[in-house]
């Protein structure tokens, strides 16, 4: 038997491993400079004016897939980029049916664009997870291939052994291919306080790449860590489903995500890298 807290550590990836807000400003602006050139040359105001307004109320507004909003607009460059694109689309009366499509190409196509900064003790914490007798294991929303790429030139000892599962879709709401019943007895939303709309948090695809991470490792979600830097969208379900978490935290992360992470019995709240592999090798 382990004398592990924990038997398996999944890790998101952008903004938990890397300094987001100084990675996703070149994403930002050639994302900007992509879409108004799709609407036919609209000009830059158009942009300033949506973006005004997120920044101004940012829990007004978020990302919003499918009518519903998964993520708050402010949690990053990638998703404020997306929650000022929904804004700038609905100005310009753009076909909300083929919005998705046309938010999911512009992202891809500048994902590449944005620079690569690691946070402190990025190389450390992998290589020490990697060493370890856990099965560890990212969980991200961006491509396997681009991650990849970004761990090589981080090149931690063991990269080549760490397993990527990219594509992720922790934004999706719907049901899983394989239901549990962990799953079903998943309620439909979660109330925090400090956020006058509800966290959905029946999110069917990213359950299912879980589901994979516990086969291949053999562990349970009672002995699973699940560290992210977006309450919503990485820790919100796997925390309702009775899994450890730990909110990696920016200075621009909000306070309801901060509170509503610690809400939960196995749920942490770190500032650093150091913490998390402290509390993900804990015995």
């Amino acid at each position: 038997m382990s004398t592990r807290a924990f038997d398996c550590v999944v890790l998101d990836f952008d903004g938990t491993f890397t300094e987001v807000d100084r990675e996703g400003e070149p994403f930002l602006a050639g994302y900007r400079d992509d879409l108004l050139a799709q609407l036919g040359g609209r000009s830059a105001d158009a942009w300033a004016r949506a973006e005004a307004r997120v920044l101004s109320n940012p829990a007004e507004f978020g990302w919003e897939y499918e009518g519903r909003i998964v993520a708050p607009s402010n949690a990053d460059p990638y998703i404020r980029a997306t929650s000022i694109a929904q804004i700038v689309l609905d100005e310009a009366g753009y076909d909300p049916s083929k919005r998705t499509d046309v938010l999911q190409s512009l992202y891809r196509s500048n994902y590449a664009r944005a620079s690569v900064v690691f946070r402190e003790h990025a190389k450390e914490t992998l290589e020490q997870l990697i060493a370890s007798d856990i099965p560890t294991f990212v969980v991200t929303n961006s491509h396997t291939d681009a991650v990849q790429q970004k761990l090589r030139t981080l090149n931690p000892k063991g990269v080549d052994t760490l397993p990527v599962f990219g594509d992720a879709q922790k934004f999706v709401v719907c049901e899983s291919e394989a239901p549990t019943p962990e799953f079903d007895a998943l309620p439909e939303t979660l109330t925090v306080g400090g956020l006058s709309r509800p966290l959905f948090l029946r999110r069917g695809r990213y359950f299912d790449v879980l589901r994979r991470v516990w086969a291949e490792s053999g562990a349970t979600p009672a002995r699973t860590l699940i560290c992210g830097d977006i309450f919503e969208l990485d820790l919100a379900m796997p925390a309702t489903l009775g899994v450890s978490t730990e909110l990696i935290t920016r200075p621009s992360t909000p306070a309801y995500e901060r509170e509503a992470a610690r809400g939960f019995s196995g749920g942490g709240v770190a500032e650093s890298l150091d913490a998390l592999l402290e509390r993900a090798l804990a015995k």
